[in-house]
C-alpha cells in the first residue's frame, strides 16, 4: 500500500453562496496559508511542528438533549463529565501558545454549546486580539438572543456555524429535544439581518444539516434550499453513530492494511474544558488522551511518544488496532469506501 497520501475520508461537504466567495476574497494571506496548508499537510500526511488547528472545548454543557448525539449517549450511561467550564486562565495560557507557535484556527466545541459559557465573547476576543486567523464555532442557535448576537458580532468571530439538520419543525424537535424550531430559525435569521445592516461580510454563517441513514434525495434537496435560504453556505455532515460501538462487529484479517488514514492526529489537537488533550475531536472520553496542557506545553504534546505512535499506527494502515479509532464509523466508512449521502446526491442536488 501506498503510505505517502493519506486516503481522506470527506465525511462533510458544502454549498456555498456568492456571499461566501466574497467574504473568502477577503480574508488575510495568512488565512490562505492556513486552508493550504489544510489540504496539502492532511493529503500528503505533513506534520508540522505545530498543530494547524484546535478544538477547545470552553465548555462541556449543553442544555439540549439531542437523541442523535454522544453527549446524550454517554450522559444516560452516566459516563459523561460533571458540568464546568473552561477557565479562562487555561484558555488564555492554551492562546498564548498557539500563538506563539504558528497554530492558525480555533473551533470552541466539543460535545457542548459555547453559548452557555458566560465568557464565551471574552475568549473570542482574547483569541482574535492574540491573532488567531480562524475563530468559530458550532450552536444549536437556541440561546442566540439578539443582545448575544450584537455581542458576537462585535467580537470579531470569523464563523458561526449554525446545527439545523432539518427544514420540518416537527422533525427538528423530536431531533433536538428541548430546542424550539421557530426560535432558532428566528434568532438565526435576526443575526443575519444585524450583521448585513453592518455592511459586514463576516461572521460567515454555515447551516448544518446531517446526512440521517435512509434520507432521500429530495430530502436532501430540501435542507439545501433552506440552508441557502438563512445562511452563506449549507455544510452536510455524515452521521455518526453516537454509541461508538461499530468495532464491536467488525473483523480485520491478519495482516490486513486499510487504504483508510485519519487525518486527525495529523493537523490538529483537542482539548477538553479540564486541559486534556487528545489528537481526535470524536474522542468524547478521552480515551487517546495524550497529556494535559495544564502542566505540559503545546509543542510537547504535539510531538510526544502517544501521537507519534498513532501517526505510525495510520500511516501503516492499521487504524484499527487503536480501540477508539475501530469504533469510529468515519474510520470503518472510508475503509470500506462508503460513500456519503452528498456524494451519492450531491450531483443532482
Amino acid at each position: 500500500m501506498d503510505t505517502s497520501k493519506a486516503n481522506i475520508y470527506k465525511g462533510y461537504h458544502e454549498v456555498v453562496t456568492d456571499h461566501f466567495y466574497k467574504w473568502e476574497k477577503a480574508q488575510s494571506k495568512r488565512y490562505f496559508e492556513y486552508r493550504k496548508k489544510w489540504e496539502n499537510n492532511a493529503k500528503n500526511l505533513i506534520v508540522e511542528n505545530f498543530p494547524l488547528h484546535l478544538d477547545i472545548g470552553i465548555t462541556n454543557v449543553c442544555n439540549l438533549e439531542c437523541t442523535f448525539c454522544a453527549r446524550t449517549v454517554l450522559l444516560n450511561e452516566d459516563k459523561f463529565r460533571g458540568p464546568a467550564h473552561m477557565d479562562f486562565e487555561l484558555f488564555k495560557k492554551i492562546i498564548d501558545e498557539a500563538v506563539e507557535i504558528g497554530t492558525f484556527s480555533i473551533n470552541l466545541n466539543l460535545l457542548n454549546e459555547p453559548l452557555t459559557n458566560p465568557e464565551l465573547v471574552k475568549m473570542i476576543k482574547y483569541a482574535k486580539a492574540r491573532g488567531i486567523v480562524d475563530v468559530h464555532f458550532h450552536s444549536h442557535g437556541g440561546l442566540l438572543t439578539e443582545k448575544k448576537s450584537i455581542e458576537l458580532l462585535d467580537s470579531g468571530l470569523d464563523k458561526l456555524l449554525i446545527s439545523i439538520d432539518t427544514p420540518n419543525k416537527e422533525k427538528y424537535e423530536k431531533l433536538r429535544v428541548l430546542s424550539k424550531f421557530d426560535s432558532v430559525i428566528e434568532y438565526l435569521k435576526k443575526f443575519k439581518e444585524l450583521r448585513d445592516d453592518r455592511n459586514s461580510l463576516g461572521p460567515l454563517i454555515k447551516s448544518n444539516f446531517i446526512e440521517f441513514p435512509g434520507i432521500t434525495e429530495e430530502e436532501m434537496r430540501q435542507n439545501m434550499e433552506f440552508g441557502l435560504s438563512i445562511s452563506d453556505c449549507v455544510g452536510f455532515q455524515e452521521y455518526l453513530d453516537p454509541t461508538g460501538t461499530i468495532g464491536t462487529t467488525k473483523e480485520y484479517p491478519q495482516g490486513y492494511k486499510s487504504s483508510f488514514i485519519c487525518q486527525q492526529p495529523f493537523t490538529r489537537l483537542a482539548i477538553a474544558e479540564d486541559g486534556t488533550v487528545s489528537p481526535c475531536c470524536l474522542d468524547h472520553e478521552f480515551e487517546l488522551s495524550v497529556g494535559n496542557v495544564k502542566t505540559q506545553s503545546l509543542v510537547e504534546l504535539w510531538k510526544n511518544k502517544g501521537m507519534e505512535e498513532m501517526r505510525k499506527k495510520q500511516k501503516d494502515g492499521k487504524f484499527f488496532e487503536i480501540p477508539r479509532c475501530r469504533n469510529c464509523e468515519m474510520a470503518t466508512n472510508g475503509d470500506e469506501g462508503i460513500p456519503t449521502q452528498f456524494e451519492k446526491y450531491g450531483p443532482t442536488l
